[in-house]
């Protein structure tokens, strides 16, 4: 289900451009706050599009946030089809250049999941990660795998929580921070 009210083979180029508008904004405020903490109004503005709009190409704002979530996940999982060296056994999964997407997942999980289950989640960059790994490596225990895969989430989503905590509280600069990023990111 993609939750869209009209295919795109009906839509002429505004009704694309107010559709992506749509979606950009969602994504934009899922990666600030948990979907439960955002209103329609707020997509609205955020996007510049009026706020019925989110009802004329999305069944419901639940629907909206899956296909942001979807065309997130979906860009996600080729920068790893294109940039894994998938001769290693687990690889790292980076957040550079991908913040919106890791940050946007955080806030789903940070309700313990239930968002994620309102949409019928899959969870399919965990689930695409381990395939990929289990492929390439069978050596490689499931267990080894899932334990290596939730451990990159946990730290992922621990930086994407607390960097600005830990900015002041380690009194580090904006150019620290952004090193320090890159290390965690590519350790």
């Amino acid at each position: 289900m993609t939750g869209s009210k009209k295919s795109l083979a009906t839509e002429g180029a505004g009704d694309t451009d107010s559709r992506t508008a749509l979606i950009r904004g969602a994504q934009r405020l899922l990666a600030q706050r948990p979907p439960s903490a955002i209103t329609g109004k707020q997509i609205a503005k955020e996007s510049g599009v009026h706020y019925g709009l989110i009802y004329h190409y999305f069944e419901s704002k639940d629907a909206l946030f899956l296909t942001a979530m979807q065309e997130l996940t979906a860009d996600y999982i080729a920068y790893r089809d294109a940039t894994v060296d998938r001769a290693i056994a687990l690889p790292r999964l980076p957040f550079e250049g991908h913040e919106l997407w890791w940050r946007a997942a955080a806030n789903f999980s940070a309700d313990g999941g239930a968002s994620y289950t309102s949409l019928g989640w899959t969870y399919p960059v965990m689930n695409h990660e381990l395939k990929e790994i289990l492929k390439h490596h069978p050596e490689v225990s499931e267990f080894e795998a899932k334990s290596h895969i939730v451990r990159e989430v946990c730290l992922n989503f621990g930086w994407m929580f607390f960097k600005e905590t830990l900015a002041r509280g380690m009194q580090l600069s904006e150019e620290q921070m952004a090193e320090l990023g890159h290390f965690i990111s590519e350790r």
